[in-house]
C-alpha cells in the first residue's frame, strides 16, 4: 500500500517533501504566531494562512527578482558576444602574469576571442534559433516548477493547520513500529532538519553576504545580483564557487587581473572555513551524527531527490543512527 501511494505521488513527491521540511523548520516560529490569539478562526484558518502566505512571499520574491535580473543580463551577454564576433576581444592586460593558470587562460583567450573569426566559431551555437529553442524548454521547466511550488504552499498550509494532530498520529505509528524509542527517533529527525537548515541555508546566506562584500570592493558590475546568486548557490555544498569564479572571469575581461585573483582567492577561503568548520559543527552537532554520515546524506539526497534531498538525507541518517544506537544498547545489555 505504501509503495503504491509513493508511486502515485511520485510526480509531486519533491513538493510534499519540501512542505514537510519547511513545516518542521518553521514550526517554532509558527507556534508563536499560533498562540497570539485563542479564537478558533485564528488558529484554524487565519494563522496558518497568514504564515503560509508570508513563507510563499519570502521564497518567491528573491526568485522573481533573480528572474528579472537574469532577463536583463541576458541582453548584456548577447551584446558582449556580438561585440566579440564583430571585433574580437583584446587580451586583458596582466592576464598572463597570473600564477599557475595565467598562461593557459591567456593562450585560450588568444585562440578563441582575440580574432573575430575565432570568436564567431566559438559562439556559433549561440543564435536566435538556439535561444528560441532554449526559451521553450526553459518555459516548460518554469511551468513545472511553479506547479510544484503551488503544491508545496498548499500542503504547507494544511501541515500548519493540522500539524499537531498529524504529529500525534505519526508518533502513534512510530511507537507501533519502533517501540518506545520512536519519540527519541522523531526528536533526532527534527534536530537533523533544524541543524541542516541552519548549516545549509543560514551559513549559505552568510557566505553570500561575506563574499558579496568582496564583489563591491572589487568593483564587480551588478555586485548585488551576484551577491544574491552566491547566497542561493552557497546553500548547496560547493555551489558558491560557480558564482565567484564567474565574477572573476568578468573582472578579467575588464582588465582587473589583480582584483579577479584576489576575489577568487577570498571566495575559496570563505567556502573552506564554512564547509570545513562551521557547517559540520551546526549539522552534525545538532543531530549528533558524524559528519561523514551527514556528508553522505547530503550527497546521496541531492543525487536521488534534488535540492530537497539536502534536508531529507541528513534526516534519514538521523533515523539510521538512532536505530543503530538502539541496537547497540540492546547488544551490550
Amino acid at each position: 500500500m505504501a509503495l503504491s501511494l509513493i508511486f502515485v505521488l511520485s510526480p509531486i513527491l519533491p513538493a510534499l517533501l519540501w512542505a514537510g521540511v519547511l513545516a518542521i523548520a518553521l514550526w517554532p516560529s509558527y507556534s508563536k504566531v499560533y498562540r497570539w490569539q485563542n479564537s478558533r478562526a485564528w488558529q484554524s484558518v487565519i494563522a496558518p494562512l497568514t504564515f503560509t502566505i508570508l513563507v510563499g512571499l519570502v521564497i518567491a520574491a528573491p526568485v522573481a527578482l533573480a528572474a528579472v535580473e537574469i532577463g536583463h543580463e541576458a541582453r548584456a551577454v548577447m551584446a558582449w558576444i556580438n561585440s566579440a564576433r564583430q571585433g574580437g576581444m583584446p587580451l586583458p592586460a596582466g592576464l598572463s602574469t597570473l600564477p599557475w593558470i595565467g598562461t593557459r587562460i591567456a593562450s585560450w583567450w588568444k585562440t578563441n576571442l582575440v580574432d573575430p573569426r575565432d570568436a564567431t566559431s566559438l559562439f556559433r551555437q549561440v543564435g536566435p534559433s538556439q535561444l528560441l529553442g532554449l526559451t521553450r524548454s526553459v518555459g516548460t521547466e518554469i511551468f513545472h516548477r511553479v506547479l510544484l511550488f503551488v503544491v508545496t504552499i498548499m500542503t504547507l498550509f494544511f501541515l500548519f493547520r493540522d500539524g499537531q494532530t498529524l504529529a500525534r498520529r505519526l508518533l502513534g505509528i512510530g511507537k507501533a513500529v519502533f517501540g518506545e524509542k520512536s519519540a527519541l527517533i522523531s526528536q533526532h529527525v527534527v534536530e537533523a532538519i533544524h541543524g541542516t537548515v541552519d548549516g545549509l541555508v543560514l551559513v549559505g546566506l552568510a557566505e553570500g553576504a561575506v563574499i558579496g562584500v568582496g564583489y563591491f570592493i572589487a568593483g564587480l558590475p551588478h555586485a548585488a545580483v551576484f551577491t544574491i546568486a552566491t547566497g542561493v548557490l552557497a546553500i548547496i555544498p560547493f555551489g558558491a564557487p560557480l558564482t565567484f569564479c564567474l565574477a572573476g572571469v568578468i573582472l578579467l575581461s575588464t582588465g582587473k587581473v589583480v582584483s579577479a585573483a584576489a576575489l577568487v582567492a577570498f571566495g575559496f577561503f570563505v567556502v573552506f572555513v564554512a564547509d570545513h568548520f562551521i557547517r559540520p559543527f551546526l549539522i552534525g552537532g545538532a543531530s549528533q551524527i558524524p559528519f561523514l554520515l551527514v556528508l553522505l546524506g547530503l550527497l546521496g539526497g541531492v543525487a536521488s531527490l534534488g535540492i530537497v534531498g539536502l534536508f531529507v538525507g541528513p534526516a534519514l541518517m538521523a533515523v539510521l543512527m538512532a536505530v543503530w544506537r538502539d541496537l547497540g544498547e540492546h547488544e551490550v545489555a
